[in-house]
């Protein structure tokens, strides 16, 4: 039998016999008595990725070394190395043990356990050493431990740590069982006081957001860590569901959680841990077949992955941009850094953003249009003007949404001058008495994502003398254009309009075509660039254009539109041309000819 001595400690008594954990096999022991050697080497470097073992210090030794990296050794052992943290797979309804070696007396000792996609009870026992110094065959056994009630018992799924100033010397023993689900778990010990120093900083750094308008982005800026800032290394997570808070628990719910690969190099190639190694393989491919059928491994919170987290790890850089956001969502923002010498990791810092950018505004100029592109701009747009000093009784603006329907809004000083309104295809507005100097804000919105995607562009006019700056003709209060039923026939309809209000109006155009697929879905038509459309087009059944009457007192404009066919469906089109100026269009009308001529 195999026993482990420590120093002695004549103060302590032997009735912590009845703490004992149950005698076990030798083997069990042989592991840990050989990384017991390996944390004994001094001076070694934290950061290498090997543990180098050189018993050239030892007169006992022949000069060798080893290089066998810290967490295969407690692979083989489950012994927590110090100040080196390290990861280990449990499924539900297992529980495992690992063990700390403390060797001096009365000092600080802090064990960390960090749970990722499963909340876990953990408990942290204590086996003291005999009168003669000697851990005497240590049992352990998961299913009937006696070792005695726990220094301290943790139940949760966040960063927990057990911390004392004065440890005893002696062998400190974790308990840990996932709760719901299978999970991985970190462990780091530390024997600084008051546990590992990262942690114990009671200011967080805060996170600084900067929105971009362009391409629904925003970066996000921090400052260096001030403990070990050239060791350390960051993650940022970002999602619209939830704060978290360790960064394994969104890598998990981000890409699932899967048993590791079974281990072949590691080890001392005991009985025990080949037996333990080939029940591990059978198992992790069992998990890793079933993974692979449900979709790499099981997900975080309720089993479910969640591939719209983003996890973004940068290195030494303390800034990351976040692509494709969404107006109006939430998004929570948890920064992570790690220690690239302990791998330690820990919060780094937290903030909350509802994502609604606000552009800077565009400035117009006095009978100049502007246009935009509002997909873009993620649906919204901002227009500035300053009245100048020649300006009229009356600043008209008209705004053209291309394809779709808009919001829109004029402000003076944060008042509304024109409240919120809807509009489709396009609108002019007024404004009576503007005076020089004051500064106007026109907000323009898609009035929806849908709309939003039928909208290619908006453009926009501001004037403060519209009678000689505005280019459009003025449409009447209700730009429709009318049927005569009573004078339908088979080849031909009579339809009629109020004429425009505008006193330069020159001309006005009638078009018909073929309504062969019912494709009118809104009478309302699209104004942008219309005069080059109409003459692109070459399908019109029939095309009639008459200048303005100098004069013309009609209160109604009619036009019989001939040329037809029988039985069918037209799409009926007029359309008014300011002198030298643009064109716009009435309504569209849907007509349908009469099946048989009599």
């Amino acid at each position: 039998m195999v026993s482990l001595r420590m120093p002695r400690n004549n103060g302590s008594s032997g009735g912590d016999g009845d703490v004992m954990l149950l005698v076990r096999a030798t083997a069990a022991l042989i592991p840990l008595v050989l990384l017991h050697i390996c944390l004994l080497v001094a001076g070694e470097d934290a950061a290498a990725d090997t543990t180098p073992i050189d018993h050239a210090r030892t007169s006992r030794f022949p000069r060798y070394r080893f290089n066998i990296r810290k967490d295969d050794i407690f692979h083989d052992t489950r012994v927590i190395p110090v100040e080196h943290q390290v990861s280990e797979f449990l499924y539900k309804g297992e529980t495992k043990l690992f063990f700390f070696l403390h060797e001096r007396e009365q000092s600080p000792l802090s064990l960390t356990l960090t749970p990722c996609t499963s909340s876990v009870l953990w408990s942290v026992r204590y086996r003291n050493q005999n009168d003669t110094g000697i851990l005497d065959d240590i049992a352990i056994q998961t299913e009937n431990n006696n070792s005695g009630p726990p220094l301290m018992e943790f139940r949760s799924n966040e960063m927990r740590t057990f911390s004392t100033q004065a440890a005893r010397p002696g062998l400190y023993i974790l308990q840990v069982s996932p709760l719901e689900r299978e999970t991985y778990v970190k462990l780091y010990a530390s024997l600084e006081p008051g546990g590992p120093h990262p942690l114990r900083l009671s200011q967080r750094p805060r996170l600084r957001l900067q929105k971009r308008q362009r391409r629904k982005r925003l970066t996000v800026r921090w400052e260096p860590s001030s403990v070990d800032p050239h060791l350390m290394h960051y993650c940022l997570v970002v999602n619209t569901r939830r704060y978290y808070s360790t960064l394994c628990e969104a890598q998990g719910e981000r890409n699932g959680v899967s048993p590791p690969d079974a281990s072949n190099a590691p080890g001392f190639n005991f009985p025990r841990e080949q037996a333990e190694a080939h029940k591990n393989e059978l198992a992790s491919k069992a998990a890793r077949l079933n993974a692979s059928r449900l979709g790499r491994g099981s997900g975080g919170a309720g089993g479910q992955l969640h591939e719209d987290i983003v996890v973004g790890c940068v290195g030494r850089k303390t800034s990351y941009t976040v692509s494709n956001l969404e107006h109006g969502k939430v998004y929570h923002f948890n920064l992570f850094a790690v220690n690239r010498r302990t791998n330690l990791s820990f919060p780094y810092g937290r903030t909350t953003l509802k994502y609604e950018p606000r552009s800077k505004p565009a400035g117009l100029r006095d009978g100049k249009a502007s246009t935009v592109n509002l997909r873009k701009m993620d649906g919204r747009a901002t227009f500035k003007f300053k009245v100048g000093k020649n300006a009229e009784s009356e600043m008209h603006f008209y705004v053209m949404p291309c394809g779709g329907a808009v919001y829109v809004e004029l402000t003076l000083k944060g008042e509304a001058v024109i409240p919120r309104k809807l509009i489709y295809g396009y609108e002019r507005f007024r404004v009576m008495n503007p005076s020089r100097g004051q500064r106007y804000v026109l907000r323009v919105t898609a009035s929806n994502s849908e709309e939003l995607r039928r909208i290619s562009a908006v453009k926009v006019l501001v004037t403060s003398r519209p009678a000689v700056k505005f280019p459009l003709p003025e449409l009447p209060p209700g730009p429709q254009v009318h049927e005569y039923d009573s004078m339908r026939k088979c080849d031909s309809v009579t339809v009629g309009w109020i004429p425009s209000p505008d006193p330069l109006v020159a001309r006005y155009c009638i078009f018909a075509r073929e309504d062969k697929h019912r494709e009118l879905d809104t009478r309302r038509p699209n104004q942008c660039a219309l005069d080059s459309r109409l003459k692109k087009n070459s399908e019109f059944a029939m095309m009639h254009c008459q200048d303005r009457i100098p004069d013309d007192t009609r209160s109604v404009i009619t036009q019989t539109v001939g040329n037809l066919k029988h039985g069918r469906g037209y799409i009926v089109q007029v359309t008014v041309a300011k002198s030298r100026g643009n064109t716009l269009s009435y309504d569209l009308l849907q007509v349908q000819t009469k099946p048989v001529c009599t």
